[in-house]
């Protein structure tokens, strides 16, 4: 049991981290070369590959978000 939750917790911090840190890129992007946010994140024409920079950089928000809510959620459990 303590396993899983050290595993929850880890894939949750990873997450947020990553989550985070693709949405600064994105934010980046948007103030250095605002017209590249309606091209695509990649050069590869397969969904989800083909998302516009500015789509890739919502998700990677809500992924930031929910990762640090399970993440003090479990920290919370790991408390009581």
């Amino acid at each position: 049991m303590i396993r899983k939750h050290g595993m929850v917790r880890a894939v949750a911090l990873t997450a947020f981290l990553f989550g985070l840190l693709i949405w600064a890129y994105v934010i980046v992007i948007q103030v250095t070369h605002p017209i590249w946010v309606v091209e695509p994140f990649s050069h590869v024409n397969i969904f989800p590959f083909n998302w516009r920079l500015d789509e890739v950089g919502m998700v990677a928000f809500a992924v930031a978000g929910v990762g640090f809510l399970v993440w003090q959620i479990e920290l919370n459990a790991k408390n009581r």
